[in-house]
């Protein structure tokens, strides 16, 4: 039983580095994946939700599920057609709202710089914070793909982590075990001496005693 969950825990991580390793490498291809995978389960759910609206009775219809059913059916078909330029799209409407957001810490620390005097240090990460949103909204950071190669080097360490303590414990669960049994012959000799000294005095005892007589 031993064996067959150590062997499950080195094949898990194992299959946890290989899809972190795919997750950097390929992550425009992975979140495009996964944005298709989301409008596929949004398709699925806008068809089974218009069944069970056409099954219902005409007298208990009522138009939220019907809405249910066209928003989930627009955003499933958007997902799957256009799932890379989702991508962008997100990455444009975030990359606008850091450069706005920064926009105003700028401004803030500005006027309060006059009248407290903070220091030049200050602008740095309302600066980093512009760059950013710039570079979403020019297309040259796709917040999704950044995610995905993020998630991947998380998944890539935890497993390396992982499996590198699992070996350092493995081997000092053997060394252990290889100190227990060493122990154990030796209390196993220890006896196997202490009966045949015991033995032997009783001898020697004896042939004392037949010789006194």
């Amino acid at each position: 039983m031993k064996q067959d969950s150590s062997l499950d825990k080195i094949v898990s991580s194992i299959a946890l580095l290989c899809v972190g390793v795919c997750f950097v490498v390929w992550a425009d291809k992975v979140t495009e994946w996964i944005a298709i995978l989301f409008g596929v389960i949004a398709l699925i759910y806008a068809a089974v939700k218009a069944i069970k609206f056409f099954r219902t009775d005409p007298e208990k219809r009522t138009t939220l599920p019907l809405l249910y059913v066209i928003l989930s059916a627009a955003v499933g078909v958007l997902l799957v057609s256009r799932a890379n330029f989702i991508k962008e799209a997100i990455s444009f409407v975030v990359g606008v709202y850091i450069i706005l957001t920064c926009s105003v810490q700028l401004l803030n620390i500005s006027s309060l710089r006059r009248r407290t005097g903070l220091l030049i240090g200050s602008y740095v990460w309302s600066v980093i914070g512009i760059i950013v949103g710039a570079l979403c909204v020019g297309g040259q950071f796709i917040i999704p793909d950044e995610l995905a190669r993020l998630t991947g080097v998380v998944l890539i360490i935890y497993a390396i982590v992982y499996l590198t303590g699992f070996a350092v414990v493995r081997s000092a669960v053997k060394k252990s075990d290889a100190g227990k049994e060493r122990v154990k012959i030796e209390e196993a000799v220890i006896v196997k001496e202490t009966h045949a000294d015991a033995k032997e005095a009783k001898t020697v005892k004896k042939s004392s005693h037949k010789s006194k007589e």
